[in-house]
């Protein structure tokens, strides 16, 4: 009877450990650091087509996360029109700017592509090209957790920014009292010269993953 309990128990924590063990894989994997390279992704475009990261290979790669829902985003798209400025300046310098959008489709604040194309059209938005990530597999590979959060690759294709698009979270300084750590990033990359703040907080909405 002893032994048949022993045997009982060993199956129940066999099927227990078959159960959770990927779960603890997926909480140790590695986010890229900065100063690693920037592992490849292929995301669907709002017009269906496929995107690859390394189809950018030898540029100077944004990335950005988004939720038009989210006030944060609002702000620096619709009210500031930060965003929309800096990309237009720096795609006119052949830097590819990619916009994600990790919503899960279950969630409240997911928007099918047409509408999207609606709301960025009428933001002015200006950016590359605006990927889906629906299961939020790209935005958890890289540690995506606000929105809006801006990661930056060199030519190399390596991680050399990661955070917040600035340091006014809320909007409440003037153009010359903020650090827009994104502008000074992407200027110290084309003059070749080092980051001085490659990793900032991020502050904004959380990313709405499943």
């Amino acid at each position: 009877m002893i032994r048949r309990s022993k045997k009982f128990l060993a199956v129940i924590f066999l099927l227990a450990g078959l159960i959770i063990w990927p779960y603890l894989l997926q909480g140790q994997e590695k986010t890229p650091e900065i100063g690693s390279l920037a592992p490849d992704f292929t995301l669907n475009c709002l017009g269906g087509k496929p995107h690859s990261l390394s189809d950018y290979k030898g540029k100077i790669v944004v990335l950005e996360w988004t939720n038009p829902n989210c006030p944060y985003v609002v702000r620096v798209y619709k009210t500031d029109g930060i965003i929309p400025a800096l990309q237009r300046k720096y795609k006119e310098k052949g830097i590819i700017w990619i916009t994600i959008n990790s919503t899960h489709p279950e969630h409240k604040d997911y928007l099918p592509p047409e509408k999207l194309k609606e709301i960025y059209a009428d933001w002015q938005a200006s950016y590359s090209h605006y990927l889906m990530d629906p299961d939020g597999k790209v935005g958890r590979l890289y540690g995506a957790k606000t929105t809006p959060q801006i990661l930056i690759i060199n030519a190399e294709g390596k991680l050399v920014y990661n955070g917040a698009l600035d340091d006014d979270p809320r909007g409440q300084k003037s153009k010359d009292q903020k650090i827009n750590y994104v502008e000074l990033a992407l200027e110290a990359l084309l003059e070749g010269k080092e980051i001085a703040t490659p990793l900032t907080q991020p502050y904004g909405c959380t990313v709405k993953y499943k």
